[in-house]
């Protein structure tokens, strides 16, 4: 056996000791190598792994997923539909509102007619029965002195009965026997009772159309009352529905709530800009027809008083020429003045206002911008659309009734390319009948007007083809 190493000296143990912990070291990492190495080593299969089969939809599953894409496609573009509709019915209800307003308004105003027709009517008969009850006495006055005198008229005494005047002017013999004044007098008598008695008619009549200009007003508030809690109901649930309706969007598109409103509005917001694009290139034609116009009108404007200037240099001369003829010194004709032309604020062809009354309307129109529509309001800080005209044009001393209808009918007729800034614009359901007319509008000039345009919108300057064209225009 053989002795360790360690053993046979303590130089040699140490030395030893060395080189056999030095040899496990080196072991240990050549058995650490070699057992990496048989890990690393992979183990080959008998055959290698097949490809998974690609998965293909049958044309079954391919039509169900076309028809289910489709159907989301027509679900979008039926909500889409719905949006649009909505937002169209609000508008028509906002038109439906604004005519049962201006219904109300002439219901009100045929009203106030009736209350001075039957005021009128009153007064004239109380003044004809106060003329008739004079005459009587006269006539009274004038039978009791003949009868005391013992003369014919007092065969007149039936004139104090009921039936006396009529039974005395039947009687031929009576008739010979009374004077001709008092003939006269009876006649004057008999004339005014007729009268008196048609006046008492005229005022029962103008007390009957009062009574029934009253009920149509009451009627025509409710049905005003009833058009803007419909359009205000609507304008919640429709509100409510274009939520919901743009939540299943966003179902249906795969995207979040707030993209699908933010499209929506996007959308709605690409139609205002059309309409609006719209609208200005028909206020631009209508700014240039008005400018061609005018042009045509001053071209006119300056040939007269081209030949104006003419015919009175001719009649100077021609008066010269007479003048030396007969060696007299006459002097030359007066020619009437002028009026003022109507673009310097004088005569504008018949109606009332100016263009400095126009100014002024204007200047009052545009300080009540952001004012709330209410209907039947005539300021001071809430407006219907006739009530907010009347009282521009009031600051210019021209007086309109509050009523669309009315309005049209006391001023001057106008067309389209003879606007100028001041002048009314009205919308009608008719365009052939100026009594369908049911908004007005104030024209600015440019193609665009201020109004009141209906509940839930302040007093704005819009195109003057932001909505419907206007059908009819007027100047103060």
């Amino acid at each position: 056996m053989r002795t360790p190493l360690r053993a046979t000296s303590g130089g040699r143990v140490t030395s030893a000791g060395k080189t056999g912990r030095a040899g496990k070291v080196l072991l240990s990492g050549v058995l650490a190598i070699c057992l990496a190495g048989a890990m690393a080593v992979p183990t080959l299969p008998a055959e290698a792994a097949k490809p998974k089969p690609p998965v293909i939809p049958s044309k079954a599953a391919v039509e169900r997923a076309k028809q289910a894409a489709a159907s989301k496609a027509a679900q979008v573009g039926a909500i889409e539909r719905q949006l649009a509709a909505a937002a169209a019915r609000l508008e028509q209800l906002g038109v439906q509102s604004g005519i049962a307003d201006e219904a109300y308004n002439g219901a009100v105003y045929r009203l106030q007619q009736a209350k001075a027709e039957a005021a009128a009517a009153a007064a004239r008969a109380a003044e004809a029965q106060k003329t008739l009850a004079a005459q009587r006495q006269q006539i009274g006055r004038f039978a009791a002195a003949s009868y005391q005198g013992g003369g014919d008229v007092a065969k007149l005494a039936p004139l104090f009965t009921a039936e006396g005047p009529q039974e005395l002017l039947d009687s031929a013999g009576t008739a010979h026997s009374v004077s001709a004044a008092m003939q006269g007098s009876y006649l004057r008598f008999t004339a005014t009772e007729v009268m008196t008695n048609l006046f008492k008619v005229q005022a029962d009549q103008a007390v009957v159309k009062v009574k029934k200009a009253t009920d149509e007003a009451a009627k025509a508030k409710k049905a005003a009352e009833a058009a803007e809690a419909a359009q205000s109901a609507a304008v919640t649930a429709i509100g409510v529905q274009r939520k919901q309706s743009i939540a299943q969007l966003a179902t249906l598109q795969n995207i979040s709530v707030q993209v699908a409103a933010q499209r929506q509005r996007g959308l709605e917001e690409l139609a205002r800009q059309r309409a609006a694009e719209l609208a200005a290139r028909k206020a631009a034609e209508l700014k240039r027809r008005i400018a061609a116009r005018e042009a045509a009108e001053r071209r006119r404007e300056a040939a007269e008083a081209a030949r104006e200037a003419a015919q009175k240099a001719r009649e100077e001369r021609e008066q010269q020429k007479q003048n030396q003829d007969s060696g007299k010194k006459n002097p030359p004709k007066r020619h009437k003045p002028t009026p003022p032309r109507d673009n310097d604020g004088g005569n504008d062809g018949g109606s009332h206002g100016t263009r400095r009354g126009a100014q002024a309307a204007i200047d009052f129109a545009m300080r009540q911008l952001g004012d709330m529509y209410l209907w039947g309001a005539t300021g001071p800080n809430r407006w219907d659309c006739s009530g907010l005209t009347q009282g521009a044009w009031e600051q210019a001393g021209v007086q309109l009734p509050h009523y669309s209808v009315a309005q049209y009918e006391q001023i001057r007729h106008i067309d389209e390319d003879e606007l100028r800034p001041g002048d009314l614009i009205f919308w009608s359901l008719d365009p052939n009948d100026p009594g369908t007319i049911h908004h007005v509008a104030m024209y600015l000039g440019n193609g665009r007007m201020i109004h009141a345009p209906r509940t839930g919108k302040p007093v704005q300057i819009d195109s003057v083809y932001y909505w419907e064209p206007p059908d009819f225009f007027g100047r103060p």
